[in-house]
């Protein structure tokens, strides 16, 4: 007998913390082989992907396409739309909330993955976790979780990696920095996207 999506999910919970730990044992080495490759071509690339993961770039898109659907009759893309703006801000509360709690020095201060401070309101002192991979992933998540698109969720995964792979060329987060604020944003995304359809459900039983 196959077992469910939630039951698969469940069985392989293991492999998150296993990643992250994996992550962080190897911050140091990690950032000394992505310094080692700088290069101009690299430098343009990444001011390229930076705005990726940035509500200057986000909130604009969500904004017009949502205006786009409402404009064309595309009641689902519309409400698409709302739940990935409902995700992306739940993923920014959390890592606004968390960022200051943790105090995580980022990697060009020192280069030193274990100095933590917490409770700080230095920016140098935010590293984890990272404001764009927290942004793009939430949308993300949604994206792959309403679609069930395997294309879809492709692409959302290869800018999420190129937004995380931007924070540490850019020296602004550690490897772990980026793989926990993945799983922390996902798994916020994914709450917030029950917690509407719940309401959504709620809401219609009541009609």
């Amino acid at each position: 007998m196959s077992s469910s999506p939630r039951e698969r999910g469940a069985s392989h919970a293991w492999i998150i913390p296993i990643g992250i730990a994996l992550s962080a044992a190897v911050d140091p080495e990690m950032r000394e082989w992505t310094l080692q490759r700088h290069s101009r071509s690299l430098d343009r690339f990444a001011r390229l992907v930076n705005p990726l993961g940035t509500a200057r770039t986000l909130v604009p898109a969500m904004a017009v396409t949502y205006g786009g659907a409402l404009l064309t009759h595309h009641e689902a893309l519309a409400a698409g739309v709302l739940t990935a703006a409902g995700a992306y801000a739940a993923s920014d509360l959390v890592e606004s909330v968390l960022k200051p709690i943790i105090g995580r020095e980022r990697p060009h201060v020192e280069g030193n993955s274990h100095r933590f401070r917490p409770f700080n309101s230095s920016g140098d002192w935010h590293s984890l976790p990272s404001a764009h991979v927290a942004h793009v992933m939430a949308i993300a998540e949604v994206i792959s979780l309403q679609t069930h698109s395997t294309a879809l969720t492709s692409v959302c995964g290869t800018l999420v990696s190129l937004v995380a792979w931007d924070r540490i060329y850019e020296d602004q987060h550690w490897t772990s920095d980026v793989t926990a604020t993945a799983v922390v944003s996902a798994m916020v995304s994914k709450a917030t996207v029950r917690w509407i359809d719940s309401r959504l459900r709620q809401a219609h039983r009541g009609d």
